[in-house]
């Protein structure tokens, strides 16, 4: 009895040995997968855009040639109205996307005292390029673009002009018509600096600094009398300084 209780031990002494030797494999836990930040690969945006100087193809970064021919001092004068802007952008990388703006404008004018006197002009322009990031995700983002596009002008204002008559001894007054339209292609380069509001939401202002465009119209002028055709070609290289400002949500 004895003997078996010193073999009974004996095993049990040998079974917890084997288990203290191979202790069952520790449970790792896994963390979780960290979230992935996707960019955003779509922005459109909307804004107005406005351009300072002679005939060129600026506003920000386009706009169609205004009227190539003027008339006389006492004609009414439309001025040129702010542009109306959208864009539409796909990223391409982190830092390059590709663009596409569009402008419209309408501006008309009547004279209070004389309903003759009268005018109007028209500017729609579209442009392609790049765009490319400096800083992503800055406090103020600061990018380069390029674009080029077509613009199309179309102007008409009516005024009166003085002319001697030998035969009275008095002066005539004579109502003449001015009409055109102009087509364009140019392009631009210019900055754009951009501050984000909300998440997806940003406020843009762009500018064209140097710039290329080629117009080509046709203006003319139309008085009781007669009617005179014109056909103008003009070529503008140089610096530009069309703002624009816009809000862009990104998606």
């Amino acid at each position: 009895m004895r003997n078996l209780l010193v073999t009974a031990l004996l095993v049990c002494s040998s079974v917890a040995f084997a288990q203290e030797e191979n202790p069952p494999p520790a449970v790792v836990v896994q963390p979780p997968p960290a979230a992935v930040h996707t960019l955003p690969a779509w922005n459109v945006g909307a804004g107005l855009g406005f351009f300072f100087g002679g005939p060129s193809f600026g506003f920000g970064s386009l706009s169609g040639l205004s009227g190539l021919a003027g008339l006389s001092s006492n004609t009414v004068y439309v001025p040129l109205q702010p542009q109306f802007t959208v864009l539409v952008e796909r990223r391409l990388s982190e830092r390059l996307f590709l663009t596409f703006q569009a402008a419209a404008t309408y501006g008309a004018n009547q004279d209070d005292t004389a309903s003759e006197l009268k005018g109007h002009n028209l500017n729609l322009a579209g442009a392609f390029g790049v765009r490319r990031v400096f800083n992503p995700r800055g406090v103020i983002e600061v990018s380069w673009f390029g674009n080029a596009g077509v613009g199309y002008t179309n102007n008409e204002s009516r005024g009166f002009s003085l002319s001697f008559d030998a035969a009275t001894a008095s002066y005539v007054q004579t109502l003449n018509i001015y009409r055109s339209h102009t087509f364009s292609v140019g392009a631009v380069t210019g900055l754009t600096l951009e501050r984000e509001l909300i998440e997806g939401l940003a406020l843009r202002l762009s500018s064209s600094i140097i710039g290329f465009s080629y117009g080509q119209g046709k203006a003319t002028t139309t008085t009781p009398e007669t009617k005179v055709d014109r056909k103008n070609h003009v070529v503008d290289v140089g610096l530009r300084f069309s703002p624009t400002i816009e809000l862009r949500y990104a998606f």
